[in-house]
């Protein structure tokens, strides 16, 4: 019978090491193929183990949950606008020496409006989503139990 990792991993005390890869390669976007092969197992290996052991798929959540985070928080401040302080830096010879000149500007990134718009949608609902009217009229349609795909039957008809 081929040894079970988890066990090994938790004989050789090794456990909390691998679950604290397996959250930090998937708060950085890592597939399970990609965090199976940092791990040596397969990515199957990796499938059993979600879901036979709850630490292995928390970890994963976890890591998953942070990378969630940190999209929200860039598409936030691409949504917002920002400023970049760019500096350059000139070294010129002249005849008392060289000469470090450092010139700093700020560039303004404005707010990026399809960004704005994803997360009103994603925090505040259909309310602002483009399918607004589209999605109401839905709702009064299965409300009304008119929820019935006509076209479909004429399709089937005319074959």
């Amino acid at each position: 019978m081929r040894p079970n990792n988890y066990t090994e991993w938790k004989k050789k005390d090794e456990l909390n090491n691998k679950l604290e890869l397996i959250k930090k390669l998937a708060s950085i976007g890592a597939g399970e193929q990609a965090i199976a092969d940092k791990l040596g197992i397969c990515k199957r290996t990796l499938i059993n183990m979600k879901n036979k052991h709850q630490d292995v798929a928390a970890a994963l959540e976890s890591g998953r949950d942070v990378l969630k985070g940190n999209l929200i928080e860039v598409t936030l401040k691409k949504a917002m606008g920002f400023k970049i302080v760019d500096e350059n830096q000139n070294i010129e010879e002249t005849s008392r020496g060289t000469r470090k000149r450092i010139t700093k500007s700020i560039k303004e990134i404005p707010p990026d409006l399809s960004a704005i718009k994803y997360l009103l949608v994603l925090f505040f609902g259909k309310e602002y989503s483009d399918k607004r009217y589209e999605l109401e009229l839905m709702e009064k349609r299965i409300e009304k139990g008119m929820e019935e795909w006509s076209n479909a039957d004429r399709l089937q008809e005319d074959k």
